[in-house]
């Protein structure tokens, strides 16, 4: 273990990331708190990128990761960095750092960790945090369901992921699983939902569906005749 010339450990692997979390009980997820989350829907959700240079007011924006990896790695990095500015936002959508199910476990359980991670840091910190439902293999859905707190807003990002029949299935089985363990307040969908394969879910849950910001903002410039 490394320590500087004041004796000081050299944190290498973040952990003041998790300071103060309660953890899953096999792989020592950190658990997200109730009170992390918020009681009423975001206004807006705008992705990463996108608020990063936006002049505006984000104080009822919602800050969403659901794009390429790449354009958010930087928050991953230096997490202190964009305290102040996820302060001044309405608040984040849980982090989405890409788990697909043809990944290494390790890996998966890698990026489902830091994806948990970075969001209890933020919600310690007092940022109001959604969280975000992404998990790989379906066996390891328990574990990372265990890290978040039944009856609260949840949140997924479909766009690009129901297209096909097969993934339909998948996002049935999927919305099914969620549904029954965590008991959501209601879903925050980032992209399209749509199809009767869906429509039993309307019963048991409240979905607040949120079109891509490229779409919106095209049709604001469409409005505007730009």
């Amino acid at each position: 273990m490394y320590r500087d010339k004041n004796n000081i450990v050299e944190d290498s692997f973040q952990a003041f990331l998790v300071e103060g979390a309660n953890f899953t009980k096999e792989e020592e997820y950190p658990i997200l708190e109730r009170w992390m989350i918020p009681e009423i829907p975001p206004k807006k959700i705008m992705p990463f990128d996108k608020a990063l240079n936006y002049q505006g007011d984000l104080s009822d924006v919602y800050v969403c990761t659901y794009a390429r990896d790449c354009s958010f790695e930087r928050v991953r990095r230096n997490p202190n960095k964009y305290l102040n500015f996820f302060g001044r936002c309405g608040g984040i959508i849980g982090f989405d750092f890409s788990v697909h199910s043809d990944m290494p476990i390790v890996k998966q359980k890698s990026q489902m960790n830091d994806n948990l991670s970075l969001s209890y840091y933020f919600g310690y910190n007092g940022v109001k945090v959604i969280p975000n439902i992404r998990y790989g293999k379906d066996e390891l859905a328990d574990e990372f369901l265990s890290a978040i707190p039944k009856h609260t807003l949840i949140a997924i990002g479909t766009h690009g992921f129901i297209k096909e029949i097969p993934q339909k299935a998948e996002w049935y089985c999927f919305l099914e699983k969620i549904i029954k363990e965590l008991e959501p307040k209601g879903i925050i969908v980032y992209g399209k939902l749509s199809g009767k394969i869906f429509d039993e879910f309307e019963s048991k849950c409240s979905f607040h569906i949120y079109e891509p910001w490229i779409y919106s903002d095209r049709k604001r410039r469409n409005q505007n005749g730009n």
